[in-house]
């Protein structure tokens, strides 16, 4: 996933930028991203489940936008 990456939702829209990779490293588990929101500028964790696809450019996700802000703070 490159750096700052940006997040798309499911319709396609950007909703934020990729902060960093949730997961361990060392044992190659992904469990999800750091989302910085477009809107409002709120860090936030997206699950994994939540993340059909990461290409060389992009982040896509499943999430609508009336799901963004029920998205847990990132800690």
């Amino acid at each position: 996933m490159p750096e700052k990456a940006p997040v798309m939702g499911e319709a396609g829209e950007e909703i934020g930028r990729a902060e960093g990779l949730l997961g361990d490293k060392e044992d190659d588990i992904f469990h999800g991203i750091v989302l910085k929101l477009a809107a409002g500028g709120r860090k936030v964790e997206v699950r994994a489940d939540r993340i059909p696809k990461i290409t060389t450019r992009r982040v896509y996700t499943d999430l609508a936008a009336d799901e963004l802000e029920q998205l847990p703070e990132y800690k």
